[in-house]
């Protein structure tokens, strides 16, 4: 559907290795360099490292697709834990086409005639291990011994060891000093930075064909890279999930509000474990519309309903502090929040006032109150701080009283902020200095 809709000749954000999307990244190209480098000088042992999600297989697939005519390789992928080293050389004997023998030793025997093989034909013999962190130390002591088929002249095997940072750890342990001794390169592959992001995402539109307008607006770019934490699986996840609600709304450009609902319905961590974005923003941060009567994304669908029925929960409950926020009377020490200039109201009941009706002068206490952003604090501990919960609903009320508070993630030390009333008064719930809040008569 999306091919059709936005012109692609592909999938732009597929799932599978794909060598036609990697992306050349710096540490992409240095480790695929070394991988070449590391085979050419028959080096015997390389090793990559990686964090999941970075592209190791899709670069793995690479290196053997530019090697293919000058080498024989094997590639074994995600052997699990409990596998024994005579089960690890039948991997190796079957990819080759070749029925592994009853023992061991028949097995190692076959291999050897096989590397000979493939040598005295002038080519290279290269085993690939992805996910290589899930072998057990009998099965690493297997790989080292491969190691020693070789010549006066050099290896007859070259073996790559790819994995995740438990690999690292792995190879430094006591038990493998043999086997990290013979390792002569180690590359790594580190995540994308946020200029790398957007490069990564005009890449792989490219490579899928596309040749239309920008498709991603900036301010969705920078949400992508902020939430995508510089690892292409999970950009291509929100590429494609987006760029599926843009369908699902007719729209020809992916906006930020839609990479936002995308975001929730993930509900992707930040680097400190908490989510990034969730329903709460999203019930304010409102998609678009479908056009031309088309039916919404199921996201949409799922939280249409509810985020219109909270809002008018919401504005229902918030209409009398609305209401009695703008009538609140003011004195002149509040010119801070009426800006300069500003005229305060007069207050019915005192003296000069054009009204005969006495009116109480004591402060209500469920009037809003202003308090001033603390240094590292965030709008989710400042709703928890002073209003009792992070919600929806206290969201929606924070954000009616500060209007020009257009992103609740992006707050800065010193602002001040209007919270709806009463203020809090147990210690548990008010731990901020006495000037950090000013209550309004």
């Amino acid at each position: 559907m999306q091919l059709e809709y936005f012109g692609f000749q592909r999938e732009p954000f597929g799932a599978t290795p794909d060598t036609r999307y990697l992306f050349p990244s710096h540490t992409h190209r240095e480790a695929l360099a070394s991988l070449k480098y590391s085979f050419q000088s028959n080096r015997g042992f390389t090793a990559m490292i990686a964090p999941p999600g970075m592209g190791k297989t899709t670069l793995l697939f690479r290196f053997l697709e530019d090697i293919r005519e000058t080498a024989r390789s094997v590639f074994l992928f995600n052997i699990s834990a409990d596998c024994e080293p005579r089960d690890f050389l039948g991997y190796i004997l079957r990819d080759m086409g070749i029925v592994p023998g009853q023992s061991s030793s028949e097995m190692h025997q076959q291999l050897s005639t096989a590397v000979v093989k493939e040598n005295q034909a002038g080519r290279k013999f290269v085993v690939v291990i992805d996910e290589a962190q899930n072998l057990s130390e009998a099965v690493m002591e297997r790989v080292r011994l491969l190691s020693n088929f070789e010549t006066a002249r050099g290896k007859l095997m070259q073996i790559v060891l790819s994995g995740q940072p438990q690999l690292s750890d792995k190879l430094m342990q006591a038990s493998l000093i043999q086997l990290r001794q013979r390792i002569s390169t180690i590359c790594r592959i580190d995540p994308l930075s946020a200029d790398e992001t957007v490069s990564y995402i005009n890449y792989r539109l490219t490579q899928a064909g596309y040749e239309g307008d920008q498709l991603f607006a900036k301010d969705a770019l920078t949400l992508i890279s902020k939430a995508g934490q510089g690892t292409p699986r999970i950009i291509n996840t929100l590429c494609f999930n987006s760029l599926s609600l843009c369908r699902a709304l007719n729209s020809k450009q992916v906006e930020r509000s839609m990479v936002s609902e995308v975001i929730a319905d993930l509900n992707l961590p930040m680097s400190s474990g908490e989510p990034i974005f969730t329903h709460a923003d999203a019930a304010v941060e409102q998609p678009r519309e479908p056009e031309n009567g088309s039916q919404p994304h199921s996201s949409l669908n799922r939280w249409g309903l509810a985020s219109g029925l909270l809002l008018v929960i919401c504005t229902l409950g918030l209409f009398g502090i609305i209401e009695h926020r703008t009538h609140q009377p003011r004195t002149s020490g509040d010119e801070h929040s009426l800006g300069q200039g500003a005229e305060p109201a007069s207050v019915p009941g005192q003296a000069g006032a054009s009204t005969g009706v006495a009116t109480s002068t004591e402060p209500d206490p469920n009037a809003p109150f202003e308090i001033a952003v603390a240094p590292n604090q965030t709008i989710q501990e400042i709703a928890v701080q002073y209003l009792g919960a992070f919600n929806p609903q206290s969201l929606h009320q924070i954000q009616v009283l500060n209007p020009e508070l257009k992103d609740p993630n992006f707050i800065v030390v010193g602002q001040n902020l209007w919270l709806p009333g009463p203020p809090p008064t147990s210690a548990a719930k008010n731990t901020r200095p006495p000037t950090d809040a000013r209550i309004l008569p």
